[in-house]
């Protein structure tokens, strides 16, 4: 495996107020706590000791160990669990929709990079334990954006009629979509992809993703939460009750969005007035305030109505993007939140809403970004002279530059023409000399050469077109090998995709022993092309 890296900015691909959240926090610093760095998690940890009570450590120790005793290869997980009582034990976490056989490659770039995170951190601190956490979106109701995977240039979808938080939703119809997705391996020697699929199996999609996830990831010690959890919305209902008397977040996420435009910095969401739902089976509705009373579809209730309701059924409340992360930090003991350009964008619209409802604000950090080269595609690097460090130039760029390099195609025509009229000329002369009366015939021979220089120029340019067309096909599936749809292939394309040999463990680990989380530049591994 061959390893490289090159600058976000160098790449192209991100914007400056990108880079600023990747690499420049420093100015920006009104919309987050502390800038990322290696340095900023002692004192973060500090903060949050103060902050972080032992009746919410008791909490999440019952909620995970409830979740773990059951799972099998669960002791680096339990001693997680077990870490998390001690007040010197802290969190990093990352956060997904529950995608489908875990959607994008992405989703498994940010998982590895929080492991990595800890496993760093924990040499470098000793008297501070960082644990990772994977918070399952199980909420979310946005189907359409979780029920797909693309693999190999075609798209694998379940197929169903549930509806409402997916995390709540039963499993029917997968099978159908899992036994596809084992058709397009059926030919490899390796039993690891099979035995990962079926362990998408439980009786929620939310269950089903747990057993997913942690097959891959319970052997690092990831602890994977799911909130939808009547207790611990209970603990949060003090913020909640706080939402549905004042609708806090959105005036203070209005007053930070006007700031950031005053930046040239686009918000990210726009908030509501009231940015939580209500779940029930099958649905997830808004909750709407109007003239005093507060509507969820066809409901309608008083303000004393509905926070008798939550005080019922607190499991029942459910946060939206600009609440779910204030609930999340109100629960975990976290330092620091690793996720996408997107995701780190809103968040730093929530600082002065944490800062009303009393809860500290975490480091953010942009993921770690990887380009994956495989073997097929290096060998068509390798043919038309591309490397590594050329991948992110334009296609035009490229085909010039190879065009440029490779002389031998280059047949000056014009050259030949100059000849061929000081040929024509001095043989006119020398047929004058010798008899006048062979002008007709010269002349005549001497246009007929020319056409024929004609047929050859057009023959070995066209030869030469087809040869370039070819080498301009190469480029185009190399770029979307790498770039589908022009953007990195971890966005579009699902693990699988990188793992034609079956061997996904192989994958991970080779990505967990190369990703530096304390780097910003975008990580490039290339396969070997020896045979062994």
């Amino acid at each position: 495996m061959k390893i490289q890296s090159i600058q976000r900015k160098s790449s192209n691909f991100f914007s400056e107020n990108q880079l600023l959240l990747s690499e420049n926090q420093s100015e920006i610093l009104e919309f987050i706590n502390l800038p990322f760095s290696k340095s900023a998690f002692k004192k973060q940890a500090d903060l949050k000791a103060k902050d972080y009570s032992f009746d919410k450590r008791s909490l999440l120790f019952t909620t995970l160990n409830n979740i773990y005793k059951t799972l099998p290869d669960n002791q680096l997980c339990l001693n997680n669990i077990n870490a998390l009582k001690n007040q010197n034990c802290f969190t990093i976490t990352t956060g997904h929709q529950l995608s489908l056989l875990t959607g994008p490659i992405y989703f498994i770039y940010k998982i590895i990079h929080i492991l990595k995170q800890c496993a760093e951190l924990n040499k470098l601190h000793k008297d501070i334990q960082f644990v990772p956490v994977y918070w399952m979106a199980a909420e979310d109701h946005d189907f359409e954006e979780i029920k797909s995977i693309l693999l190999f240039g075609k798209s694998y979808s379940w197929k169903t009629n549930s509806k409402g938080a997916v995390g709540r939703m039963p499993i029917d119809g997968i099978d159908e979509v899992k036994k596809e997705i084992k058709q397009v391996f059926q030919n490899n020697k390796s039993h690891e992809l099979e035995d990962w699929i079926e362990k998408l199996s439980g009786k929620s999609y939310a269950e089903a993703f747990l057993n997913l996830i942690h097959h891959l990831f319970g052997k690092y010690g990831l602890l994977i939460l799911n909130a939808d959890n009547k207790e611990l919305k209970k603990s949060f209902s003090p913020i909640i009750k706080q939402e549905l008397n004042s609708f806090f977040s959105e005036k203070e996420v209005l007053k930070t969005n006007k700031k950031l435009l005053a930046k040239g910095i686009k918000p990210q969401v726009n908030p509501r007035e009231i940015n939580l739902f209500f779940l029930s089976k099958n649905k997830r509705e808004r909750i709407i305030h109007d003239n005093g009373y507060y509507s969820i579809g066809k409901l309608k209730y008083t303000k004393d109505g509905l926070l008798k309701l939550l005080e019922l059924s607190p499991e029942s409340f459910s946060p939206n993007v600009i609440l779910r992360p204030l609930y999340q930090e109100f629960i975990l003991p976290n330092l620091c939140y690793v996720g996408g350009l997107s995701e780190i964008n809103y968040w730093i619209q929530l600082k002065s809403c944490f800062e009303n409802a009393k809860v500290i604000f975490p480091i953010l950090q942009v993921r770690s970004s990887l380009i994956w080269i495989n073997k097929t595609t290096k060998n068509k690097m390798n043919a038309i002279g591309i490397n590594e460090a050329d991948i992110f130039k334009p296609i035009s760029e490229l085909l010039n530059n190879y065009l440029r390099l490779d002389t031998k195609d280059t047949i000056d025509f014009v050259k030949v023409r100059i000849h061929l009229n000081s040929l024509i000329k001095e043989i006119t002369q020398e047929t004058k000399k010798v008899d006048q009366a062979l002008i007709p015939y010269v002349s005549a021979e001497l246009t007929r050469i020319e056409k024929q220089l004609e047929g050859i120029q057009h023959k070995l340019e066209k030869g030469i077109k087809i040869k370039h067309e070819k080498v301009l096909n190469t480029i185009n599936q190399i770029k979307e090998n790498l770039f589908p749809n022009n953007e990195f292939q971890e966005r579009s394309l699902n693990f699988l995709h990188l793992c034609t040999d079956g061997f996904i463990s192989k994958h991970i680990e080779t990505i967990f022993l190369n990703i530096n989380p304390f780097n910003s530049d975008i990580l490039i591994l290339t396969e070997d092309n020896e045979t062994k």
